[in-house]
């Protein structure tokens, strides 16, 4: 049971974890984050979770994104709760992620980390006002896509089996709170 509820949360949250590659120059790791300043802030919203098709969840969604060692590294903080039937207000997501300009490959790169412990290292592709990152699961895939801009955050997450339709995993809009 542990191991499916760490895959699904990978599956449907996108939290993580990096540092920069050593090596790198500062002005490289900047000009290539620079695209995404528009997050740094606070964000809160809802998150419409599918645990299984068919079966979903509204998770109150925060985040809080930040530049840290020297402006080189975007820090993402999620938190998800839900209110039990008791009315007790519950955490059942926490994650942290890295962006970070990976000086050996030449491009932004994502690490996930779930409180669990597991950890990703994904791919990013950066278009105008959209980030998307992605990592191989098995033989499939997940991919979360994020439109942004200064007020609203919007993410679509899917898991993406071989040779077959993309399911959704998660459907989440925030609005910025606080710069």
């Amino acid at each position: 049971m542990t191991r499916r509820m760490t895959f699904l949360l990978l599956c449907t949250f996108p939290g993580l974890a990096f540092a920069q590659a050593p090596g790198g120059s500062d002005g490289q790791a900047k000009a290539a984050l620079a695209p995404l300043m528009k997050l740094v802030g606070q964000w809160d919203g809802e998150a419409r979770v599918s645990l299984m098709p068919g079966q979903s969840q509204v998770v109150r969604q925060h985040y809080d994104v930040t530049l840290g060692a020297g402006g080189t590294t975007l820090y993402l903080k999620g938190t998800g709760r839900t209110t039990t039937p008791a009315g007790k207000d519950s955490v059942v997501f926490q994650a942290t992620a890295t962006v970070f300009y990976d000086n050996t490959v030449s491009k932004l790169r994502v690490r996930a980390k779930l409180a669990q412990g597991d950890s990703v290292l994904a791919e990013v592709e950066q278009r105008p006002d959209t980030l998307i990152y992605g990592f191989p699961l098995q033989s499939a895939r997940i991919r979360f896509t994020i439109a942004y801009s200064n007020t609203d955050w919007h993410e679509v997450g899917h898991f993406i089996p071989p040779n077959g339709q993309p399911i959704p995993t998660v459907d989440m809009k925030l609005k910025k709170t606080s710069k």
